[in-house]
């Protein structure tokens, strides 16, 4: 057409060029950043689901931390309580020695001296140990009341706030595995001879099953069933009765299993046998032999519940690891499909980024080649 106030082969031409050029500018920005979605107008859809995706995996990265964090944690208490292994090992010994007759109370007292300062010390790395400023395996105790408790973590192990896992680790102060119904010997240094008055009182050997008759037992509690080998007193100073015929170790709270570590003290009388914290109580000793058998038969059972509590952490530990393996497989799985939506590709990008710089140079020249053809117009002019 010989019109020129209408010129459609540059409209065209304008038009591809702010086309091509948007297309340009959109694939040199993807090469300078990296991404594919610079924007929400990139990719509405695609935004959102990265982001969520994002968040996951930065979940799932932290919760993989934690997991490690807790490894570290667990190995931290493992290696305290092999040292109260130790230390049961050694007590162990003295009280077999002290059992025996051929000792005087003299040499008792040399031994216990030594057991004594074992017990301290088991104490002291119950008090002592931490991790992070947190007291791991004093139970959260203060010793100010009769209760007894266990330090009870939950670690978060997923993206979500339900997904955690509880780990409990037990009271190792030897000063919670108290029974108050129970009271030492205590002899004269001098003669060897029980001190009247104070007689020893030890009736409750622990791990005594219930009787077929259902009667009470040695412990003056309540009967609890006619099943055998069911142990019916609680382990620690609560002197629990165990309901429904529970084992006590799904119900103890310190880590001597039913052992017993401290007793009550009747210095006070028989009403008041003492209790955690109070001056009543004492630790167990090896001054005469029956306290020293008594003792033997205790610390059996608490060098048993002690290996049986560090096992738990090892089972931890092995979960943990196959724990922080899982989720460090799900973040990279989800990495890599987060990656595909978000992530510039640059082997497309710069394919793109080629064509659109061709077809700008292109578009140019028939913007120009439009322009020019209007000039034929002026030759019906002349």
């Amino acid at each position: 057409m010989s019109v020129i106030n209408t010129n459609m082969s540059a409209i065209i031409a304008t038009n591809a060029i702010i086309a091509n050029d948007r297309a340009q500018e959109t694939a040199m920005e993807r090469l300078s950043t990296g991404l594919r979605i610079n924007s929400a107008g990139d990719d509405a859809a695609g935004l959102a689901i990265s982001l969520r995706m994002a968040a996951e995996v930065s979940g799932l990265q932290m919760a993989t931390r934690n997991a490690n964090d807790a490894i570290s944690m667990l190995e931290t208490a493992e290696g305290a309580t092999r040292e109260v292994s130790t230390a049961l090992q050694r007590m162990r010994e003295l009280a077999v020695q002290a059992a025996s007759d051929t000792y005087s109370v003299r040499d008792r007292r040399a031994l216990d001296l030594e057991y004594g300062q074992l017990m301290l010390e088991i104490q002291r790395i119950a008090t002592q140990t931490t991790w992070n400023t947190k007291t791991l395996l004093n139970g959260a105790n203060d010793l100010a009341t009769a209760a007894v408790t266990s330090t009870t973590l939950d670690i978060q192990l997923g993206k979500g706030s339900n997904e955690s896992m509880n780990v409990q680790i037990r009271s190792f102060d030897p000063r919670t595995a108290i029974r108050t119904n129970a009271v030492l010997e205590v002899v004269d240094l001098n003669t060897g001879l029980a001190v009247a008055g104070r007689t020893h009182n030890l009736p409750d050997l622990p791990g005594r099953p219930v009787s077929n008759s259902g009667t009470a037992g040695l412990d003056n509690a309540a009967a609890t069933g006619t099943a055998r080998g069911v142990v019916r007193s609680g382990n620690d100073n609560h002197n629990n009765v165990i309901a429904n015929l529970r084992d006590t170790s799904d119900l103890e709270t310190q880590a001597f299993g039913h052992a017993v570590l401290w007793v009550g003290d009747n210095a006070a009388g028989a009403g008041n046998r003492g209790a955690v914290g109070s001056n009543t109580a004492q630790r167990l000793n090896l001054t005469t032999r029956i306290n020293a058998s008594y003792a033997l038969t205790n610390l059996d059972i608490a060098i048993t519940a002690v290996s049986a509590e560090r096992a738990r952490y090892g089972a931890y530990i092995a979960r943990f690891e196959s724990a922080g393996d899982n989720l460090t497989n799900v973040a990279r799985h989800q990495e890599s499909s987060r990656s595909r939506i978000a992530d510039a590709d640059y082997a497309i990008e710069t394919s793109e980024l080629s064509r659109t710089t061709i077809i700008a140079q292109a578009s140019t020249a028939m913007l120009a080649q439009a322009n020019a053809a209007k000039q034929t117009v002026l030759t019906l002019l002349q």
